[in-house]
């Protein structure tokens, strides 16, 4: 009888003190870190920034660290951009199209839905990972996000793991009461700020797929990969929509080079630029500045014909 009371007594202490630290987890943030850096995270925490265009969000280690240094907690994140109070939301996007994926600690994802996307680098970081950054602004930058009211130029992002939202993540804001911000909770986000110019000068790079048959007829080349090289050397890759366009807005004045992605099965047929018919290739570089116009590229293939027999 002795024993059984003592074994009793013992679980209930088990109980009873196993819960403090797990009601601890539970009310804490997430673990880790983000900040903000340049499209190939080679830089750790930016904080000054030419154009609201060239921000992008990192988390996890930074370069020489392991990957476990600062990470995230595996999962699914929303980010948004506030003034540095947190009182007004200058993301114009649905919050749903501010998500990503955390794995072994890094951002290895971008999973917006619901509204133009967010552009994403390779994180120098931790390449072995599959490691990203990803743009702050979606694709209409300048237009998204809004500019700060702040007099210094500062902005706040902020990263909460979904299930740690409150509110409705198909609306852009959310008014979820006292001490919380726009859905976001301090208690449960992680938040860097962060100083960009406004109004800098941009412009939207335009690319359409063609694609033609043994008789001549043109298809809009759909889903077709279209990676692009920035001014900082940053490889981002898009995808062609159902027209077989694309287009890329908040781009900075720079050189550029923009690549079709060529299958073995597939011939590069003719290269056109604002009109102007060059020769054939797959690749196109170039220079904007703000006196030129905005780059129109059209890359034309058509199937190769079947080996002999």
């Amino acid at each position: 009888m002795k024993q059984s009371f003592s074994a009793a007594l013992l679980l209930t202490l088990m109980i009873l003190t196993a819960g403090i630290p797990w009601q601890a987890a539970q009310a804490a943030g997430p673990s880790g870190a983000i900040f903000t850096t340049t499209g190939d995270g080679s830089i750790v925490n930016a904080n000054h920034f030419e154009s609201k265009c060239a921000v992008y969000l990192d988390g996890g280690p930074g370069p020489n660290a392991p990957a476990g240094a600062a990470g995230l907690a595996d999962g699914e994140y929303y980010f948004q951009v506030t003034d540095p109070s947190g009182k007004q939301l200058l993301s114009t996007d649905s919050v749903s199209n501010r998500r990503f994926r955390v794995s072994n600690g890094v951002i290895v994802a971008y999973t917006g839905i619901g509204g133009p996307v967010h552009p994403t680098g390779t994180d120098q970081d931790h390449p072995e990972l599959g490691a990203i950054t990803i743009r702050l602004a979606n694709a209409t930058c300048p237009s998204d996000y809004l500019n700060t009211p702040n007099n210094g130029g500062t902005y706040k992002v902020w990263a909460t793991r979904v299930g740690d939202f409150a509110g409705d993540p198909s609306k852009v804001d959310n008014d979820c009461g006292n001490g919380c911000f726009h859905g976001f909770l301090p208690s449960k986000s992680k938040t860097d700020n962060f100083k960009a110019a406004a109004g800098a000068v941009t412009f939207c790079l335009t690319v359409e797929k063609q694609f033609f048959d043994d008789a001549g007829n043109m298809t809009p080349g759909v889903n077709w990969l279209i990676r692009t090289t920035d001014p900082l050397g940053v490889t981002n890759n898009y995808f062609t929509g159902a027209d077989g366009r694309l287009q890329v807005c908040g781009l900075a004045p720079g050189t550029y080079t923009v690549a079709e992605n060529v299958p073995e099965n597939v011939a590069v047929l003719g290269l056109i630029v604002n009109g102007v018919i060059l020769p054939e290739d797959s690749v196109y570089s170039f220079t904007w500045t703000p006196e030129k116009p905005a780059p129109v590229i059209v890359f034309q293939n058509s199937p190769l014909p079947p080996p002999p027999v």
